[in-house]
């Protein structure tokens, strides 16, 4: 399969290298400093559990050169960043499918309706650090890499990316309802955001902080229940399972992650990164909880923190 990547942030140097790894060939769009190292190191991998770097043959480029054919272009870029990466995607030719993969609530309309039936949706399981021109990473378990068509079924499509993305080492789930999947994720993810915001961006601070890990735990809960009473079947049964837990324990077990090396690689350094789409994320959160009508004084006080 012929891939175009567009942003070589993490998730897209990641999923690059990795599809590239399964037999496909797999193009980089980058810019600026990120172009530079590509160009001049080529792309390099690091797990940052074993320490194992590889260095996948992906042809890095500053532009789509005029006769260029894709399968298959996947946008690994923040939410703000979309608007400007249209113009590269509609004047494409090739009718390649665009898998827009990160959290796009509140812009699936604006996309398939520059992109009609070329656009599916998704989410990855990676988290990583850039170091120079290494990208530090590490696939999490705990999370599946995530499929969705606007239409709501489970299409030959999404089948055929799903067994994509599983021979290259990605365990991978096709939703029948993505945005209420993208919506229960912005309801896990924004407080976590939020909370490293009120420290920072330290996750090993925050870790310390035993109030702000209880108004994050609270938060989440408030908006999982929310989310579950409106209908929203998508949230994942692992974070289900948790936040249903007492208080303590769930304040007990991210204390644990984040004062290791994963609530950095995890949550602290896209935090860092992605203020401005977790304000967006965060100001989508709470337009949904108030359709809803649920109260959610947790959340609201915490959403009040800026970074």
């Amino acid at each position: 399969m012929q891939i175009l990547v567009v942003g070589a942030g993490v998730i897209g140097s990641v999923y690059a290298g990795k599809l590239q790894q399964a037999g496909h060939e797999v193009a980089l769009l980058a810019r600026g400093s990120r172009l530079a190292d590509l160009q001049r190191h080529g792309l390099v991998l690091e797990d940052a559990q074993s320490g194992h770097r590889d260095a996948p043959a992906v042809r890095a480029l500053s532009c789509i050169p005029a006769g260029d054919r894709y399968d298959l272009v996947i946008v690994s870029v923040r939410s703000e960043q979309l608007s400007s990466t249209l113009p590269i995607l509609t004047a494409m030719t090739d009718r390649s499918d665009v898998l827009f993969f990160g959290n796009t609530i509140g812009r699936e309309a604006e996309l398939t309706g520059a992109l009609g039936d070329r656009a599916l949706f998704g989410f990855p399981a990676a988290g990583g650090v850039r170091d120079g021109p290494v990208v530090r990473y590490v696939l999490i378990k705990q999370q599946t890499t995530m499929l969705g068509e606007q239409r709501r079924t489970i299409t030959p499509r999404a089948e055929r990316l799903q067994a994509v993305f599983h021979d290259a080492g990605f365990d991978t789930r096709i939703s029948t309802n993505i945005n209420n999947w993208l919506l229960g994720h912005t309801a896990f993810v924004v407080p976590i955001a939020f909370a490293l915001y009120r420290v920072g961006t330290d996750a090993g601070k925050l870790a310390t902080d035993p109030d702000t890990m209880r108004l994050m735990v609270q938060a989440t809960r408030e908006a999982f229940t929310a989310l579950r009473a409106s209908g929203n079947t998508e949230i994942p049964t692992n974070l289900q399972t948790l936040y249903r837990l007492p208080t303590a324990f769930v304040v007990a077990y991210w204390r644990r992650v984040l004062a290791s090396p994963r609530g950095e690689l995890w949550f602290a350094a896209h935090s860092r990164e992605a203020v401005e789409e977790m304000r967006v994320l965060a100001d989508e959160l709470t337009a949904a909880l108030r359709t809803i009508g649920r109260p959610t004084p947790d959340l609201d006080l915490l959403l009040n923190t800026r970074a």
